[in-house]
Parts: C-alpha cells; sequence; structure tokens
C-alpha cells in the first residue's frame, strides 16, 4: 500500500532516512490518543493543554507555519514562529527558528493570549479555520 507524501524533506532526520511528511503522521499520533485515553480531538486536546499543561508545537500544512501554544506563560500565549532567515531549503523543519528547527520555546510573532486555557479550543481560529480542523491538518512536533 501506497502512502502519500505531503512534504518532501520535511524531516532533519528521517525514520531509516525517510526524510517525508506522509499523511497518516496528521493529527494526533496513536501515543497521545492513548495517554488521553481518547481518540476524540478535543479531549485530547484539552488532556494535554488543560490538564497536563503541556507546550505544543504543530505545522499546520494549510499555510505552512509552524505554532506553539506556550502554556507555561500567562496568559497563555498562541505563536507563530518566525520562519528561520538562513533556511537553506533543504528541509521543512529548518525552515523555522533556528538549524535544528522550531520548538516550543521559539520566539515568534504573538497572534493571540488566553487568560483562562479552557477558552483557547473553542475560541482560536486561524483564517477563520477552528482549532479542530487545524490540528486534523498538522503534524503535531512537540509536547512538552
Amino acid at each position: 500500500m501506497d502512502r502519500k507524501i505531503l512534504v518532501k524533506n520535511f524531516w532533519r532526520v528521517g525514520n531509516n532516512g525517510d526524510r517525508n511528511l506522509y499523511e497518516g503522521d496528521l493529527g494526533w499520533n496513536d501515543a497521545s490518543k492513548k495517554d488521553a485515553r481518547s481518540d476524540y480531538s478535543e479531549y485530547i486536546f484539552r488532556y494535554f493543554v488543560e490538564d497536563v499543561g503541556l507546550n505544543i508545537l504543530f505545522y499546520w500544512l494549510d499555510d505552512r507555519n509552524f505554532y506553539t501554544i506556550k502554556t507555561e506563560n500567562t496568559p497563555v500565549e498562541f505563536v507563530r514562529i518566525k520562519p528561520n532567515p538562513n533556511w537553506d531549503g533543504e528541509c521543512e523543519l529548518t525552515k523555522a527558528d533556528s538549524d535544528l528547527g522550531p520548538t516550543t520555546a521559539s520566539q515568534g510573532e504573538i497572534l493571540q493570549t488566553f487568560e483562562d486555557p479552557s477558552k483557547i479550543w473553542s475560541e482560536l481560529t486561524i483564517n477563520g479555520v477552528p482549532l479542530e480542523t487545524v490540528l486534523e491538518h498538522s503534524v503535531i512536533i512537540e509536547m512538552d
């Protein structure tokens, strides 16, 4: 069975040399679903952001930008990560922030803040697209 490649050379170091981003890499992975004890996106998000308090870094395929939700900040910040001006085009992950790629601690443009983390799920949109749809079409790179 062929897997659909969405972005060639996305990863800096791939799985067995495969650096491509595939359709199956989007959305919540199986480990996240297992940890949250749900396969429902809202429950998974609320578990990690509201209950556990993790930061989330994701790459939204529709607009090709990296974003992070910084839960350790008060208020919680939703940030678009600035592009790396020295990016050489070798892989998408190094397009933002540094030669190692973006992290949840990366500097960027604060797009929105939330005093109450429970409001993020219902109030956060990107270009009018609700967070649930954004995450379904994103690769969730890091939670810490």
